[in-house]
């Protein structure tokens, strides 16, 4: 069966680190997916373009800049790179398995060009494809063969990956053309939009706070905070920690000691940003950046 050929991954739980890394094991990774209990993953955004298809067990619930998108099986959502989102599984079944793609902008691009089409004229926003048009198009078969790309002779590889990304974009453009436009949201709050882009455009604030956040959005704290929860699947605090913290982790990575990434990400209390760093990720922030070094030294 293919998808046993590709890497598997039981209830993998995505860290900052991982969200927002380049992709490390090529142009285009793809992996099965399988989640045992209803989890939700951090806020994040990642340089690469992502496409999940639920193939097993349960639907899943994606927040994006203040709209919900209920993806269900058989769907298959593109999301852009750069793009804030997070999920969230409702397992109705034993477990939870979905294909997830993801491609380096780099080779994206050149597919685009390469498909003659106008300039992103649909990717701005998250595109979802219903179970009749990947039915059709056959988007599963699409993904399978994208996955046994890392078995081929380096020298192919990047022109048949290249051409596989042309073909999917062709397929998803024609049938967002025949469709005239994209299925709405679930479910959209503009008060929580106006709400999230404040916040990553602000976090690095150390003075943010919720009570400025309700005063920008002309709402009270209690109500902004009860429909931001219900629309981001998180709640305002955790929202905002979030995006520090992949800044943060960010900041480590390209070298910056642990108090100045603390204090450029918005973090006012050192004491609490440390207590809240081992409580995420199980270590110190300095024994995260000695991995880091040691990974480096690796060969």
């Amino acid at each position: 069966m293919i998808l046993q050929k590709m890497p598997h991954y039981v209830d993998s739980i995505l860290t900052q680190e991982d969200a927002s890394a380049a992709l490390q094991d090529g142009q285009v990774v793809v992996g099965l997916y399988t989640n045992r209990e209803n989890v939700q993953s951090v806020v994040h955004s990642h340089p690469y373009y992502e496409m999940i298809l639920p193939v097993a067990g349960s639907s899943v619930r994606y927040s994006v800049d203040g709209s919900v998108y209920d993806l269900h099986l058989g769907e298959l959502i593109l999301f852009p790179g750069e793009m804030y989102h997070s999920g969230k599984f409702n397992i109705t079944d034993t477990t939870s398995e979905r294909l997830v793609v993801q491609i380096a902008p780099g080779i994206w691009e050149r597919a685009w060009a390469q498909s003659g089409l106008p300039r992103h004229v649909w990717s701005g926003d998250p595109v979802i494809l219903d179970t009749d048009a990947v039915t059709q198009w056959d988007f599963r078969g699409l993904l399978e063969r994208m996955a046994q790309t890392v078995y081929l002779d380096e020298k192919i590889r990047d022109t048949v990956q290249c051409c596989e990304v042309t073909e999917l974009i062709l397929l998803i453009s024609q049938v967002v053309t025949r469709r005239h436009n994209a299925p709405p949201p679930s479910a959209t709050s503009l008060l929580v939009a106006k709400a999230v882009a404040y916040l990553q455009a602000n976090y690095t604030d150390p003075h943010l706070t919720v009570a400025q956040l309700a005063k920008y959005t002309y709402t009270s704290r209690e109500h902004l905070s009860r429909v931001f929860k219900e629309y981001t699947l998180e709640s305002i605090h955790g929202y905002l920690t979030n995006l520090r913290m992949q800044h943060c982790r960010n900041e480590l990575a390209d070298g910056t000691g642990v108090l100045d990434a603390c204090t450029a990400s918005g973090f006012a209390n050192y004491s609490s940003f440390l207590k809240s760093f081992r409580a995420l990720y199980g270590i110190t922030p300095a024994e995260y950046r000695a991995q880091l070094r040691q990974s480096r030294r690796t060969p």
